[in-house]
């Protein structure tokens, strides 16, 4: 590169000045001024190399930009068509699940199980119409505690049962009736998301009449062929027992003396006696259960001491109670509580109590009869400490024609209508009775009695006949199931 040096004009108009001495000074300056021009030269070059190279960088980063920003382009653009692909799939999705949609509302309205959707919070989400046949339901009860809404049960447990759901997790499932007397089988389950929370309840009603009046009339069948059975049972034991006392009698007739044939007739008449009165006991349990069904079972109401009848029922029996080695207490908080019953069938649901008492009390154990007064109603409690009623067993005690052992050979006897009939009569006096056992330690019978008196001039009570001899007879009748040959 040429150095192109600028041209210097000298001024020598002044006189003063030396012309030597300028011209020396002159060259100084110029090789001062050529050196710095150089200078500046050389830097100006390595500045324009320097950006000729950071231009050459500066390219080969845009050149690589450009590349990148095509490649990005191009996966863009499959992005792109991925997204419209997946986009054809989400709309291909949405139809399906809006047909699924489609397809479960209608199916949830056509169906016969009544369901009910709750969240969290027990709040009713949604329902079926076939729901609200039984719990009054509409449209506008969606955001409603389900405890809020009025139903047809007679024992509601709806709000029972989702509760236990959201504690415990588990499905809930009780058999359960409506006032118009329609069976549902009622289901409570979990409402659970993909991620296994529970986010509410599923609560249906399953209509099971049909179900239950089918089972109800096999049982029924059942359990008639199996009373017939055993009765067949209760009524030749007490004939052959009869009939073999007297084949005894009569082998004894001639062959020993007189005091021996009376020891011995009288022996086989007491068995020949209580096996009549077993008979006889079988034979009034048909017609009481019989008549009950009918309808045309009476009470003879009078207004009574109950205290006094229990008391005297207990202390009736409780000689013979003491021969079985077994303690009997009785205990009252009230000395005197009248009340409106029939006397004789009050007696008779003791004896059939403590009958059952003896016969499942070992020798050593204890029967306790208990009374209290609780303004509006009496409570009678007879307890045992004998083997017990095992707890699958308990909701049937007193249905007919059911028996705990129900084989041929068990160890007691009994056609399994005594404690039914019990039931009745607590019943027809307007009272409750319910049992309470733990197996191998005892049974508590629990009678409620209203408070109840008749008018006065309706009142037809006499003196309660503590030893008379039908209520001796009585005892007996009850008493037969419990063998004695003394």
């Amino acid at each position: 590169m040429k150095n192109i040096m600028p041209s210097i004009y000298l001024d020598y108009n002044n006189e003063n000045v030396d012309a030597n001495e300028f011209i020396g000074k002159d060259i100084i300056e110029k090789d001062d001024i050529e050196k710095k021009l150089n200078e500046k030269i050389l830097q100006l070059e390595e500045e324009l190399q320097y950006t000729k190279e950071c231009l050459q960088t500066s390219n080969e980063e845009q050149l690589v930009y450009n590349e990148e920003i095509l490649s990005t382009n191009e996966e863009i653009k499959s992005v792109n068509n991925e997204l419209i692909k997946i986009n054809s799939q989400y709309q291909q999705k949405n139809e399906e699940l809006a047909d699924l949609y489609n397809d479960m509302k209608n199916y949830l309205n056509s169906t016969d199980i009544g369901t009910v959707f709750l969240d969290e919070n027990l709040c009713i989400r949604k329902f079926t119409p076939s729901i609200t046949k039984e719990i009054n339901l509409k449209g506008k009860d969606i955001g409603r505690p389900l405890n809020h809404i009025v139903s047809n049960l007679i024992n509601d447990d709806l709000n029972i049962g989702a509760s236990e759901v959201l504690s415990s997790g588990m499905m809930y499932e009780k058999e359960t009736q409506s006032k118009n007397g329609n069976w549902y089988l009622l289901k409570c389950v979990p409402d659970r998301t993909t991620q296994n929370l529970i986010k509410g309840v599923v609560l249906s009603l399953v209509d099971i009449t049909n179900k239950k009046l089918l089972n109800e009339t096999i049982l029924s069948e059942n359990l008639k062929t199996e009373f017939f059975t055993n009765l067949s049972h209760e009524l030749k034991t007490p004939l052959n027992v009869i009939l073999s006392a007297l084949q005894l009698l009569d082998t004894f007739t001639g062959r020993e003396d007189i005091k021996d044939k009376e020891i011995k007739t009288k022996k086989y008449n007491n068995i020949m006696k209580q096996n009549c009165y077993r008979q006889l006991r079988l034979v009034n349990n048909m017609i009481d259960i019989t008549k009950l069904d009918a309808g045309f079972y009476e009470l003879n109401l009078q207004n009574c001491n109950i205290v006094n009848i229990v008391e005297s029922v207990a202390l009736s029996v409780s000689e013979y109670i003491k021969t079985k080695s077994i303690e009997l207490i009785f205990d009252t908080d009230i000395e005197e509580c009248i009340i409106s019953c029939d006397p004789e069938k009050i007696e008779r649901v003791i004896l059939n109590l403590l009958s059952n008492s003896i016969k499942f009390t070992k020798p050593g154990g204890s029967m306790t009869v208990n009374m209290y007064d609780k303004g509006e109603n009496i409570i009678i409690s007879i307890k045992d400490t004998g083997i017990g009623i095992p707890n699958d067993k308990l909701d049937i005690i007193f249905d007919r024609f059911r028996q705990v052992d129900r084989s041929l050979t068990r160890k007691q006897e009994g056609s399994g209508i005594g404690l039914s009939i019990v039931k009745s009569l607590v019943e027809l006096h307007g009272g409750q009775i319910s049992v309470t056992s733990e197996y191998g330690k005892g049974t508590e019978f629990i009678i409620i009695l209203p408070v109840m008196t008749l008018p006065i001039e309706n009142d037809k009570y006499g003196v309660f006949e503590v030893e008379s001899q039908d209520r001796i007879e009585r005892v007996h009748i009850e008493f037969s199931d419990i063998y004695s040959l003394n």
